[in-house]
């Protein structure tokens, strides 16, 4: 599941971006919903969200270590459905943004909802596996010792 997951974000990450770069003039929209969401062609040097644009370097070798850091942590630890997919998220989304980074140097963003920083599909799956790794930890029911 982990693995799987992870290339399936890392395809639909790629094909997302490159489709949006292909068909969406740099700097433009085109809306999907109204005022709501459009399709945004951006690009972004810092983190997730637009967050910390001079930290291009920083967040390069942020993802490499990240990336590099959960095949280890998977391949060596007991693997359940749950955590396999929430890394499988992170680790796609890290992949994606990675490839971006070094291939142009900056992250490709398109999903604009106006009223927060222009994302990707990486940075979405990122998120929910973060988000989906605390709730695992939040919920999970304590062992006997």
């Amino acid at each position: 599941m982990f693995v799987l997951l992870a290339l399936g974000v890392f395809v639909l990450d790629r094909v997302t971006k490159s489709l949006v770069t292909a068909e969406i003039p740099y700097g433009t929209e085109v809306s999907v919903i109204g005022h709501l969401l459009g399709i945004t062609n951006v690009r972004n040097s810092g983190a997730a969200f637009g967050f910390a644009p001079a930290g291009a370097g920083f967040f390069l070798v942020a993802s490499v270590v990240v990336a590099i850091g959960l095949v280890i942590y998977v391949a060596r630890s007991p693997s359940n459905l749950w955590n396999d997919a929430v890394l499988g998220l992170i680790l796609g989304g890290t992949l994606g943004n990675g490839y971006d980074r070094i291939v142009h140097g900056t992250v490709t963003d398109f999903v604009n909802v106006h009223f927060w920083p222009v994302f990707n599909l990486a940075d979405s799956a990122i998120s929910i596996g973060v988000v989906g790794l605390i709730a695992g930890y939040l919920l999970r029911k304590p062992t006997d010792s």
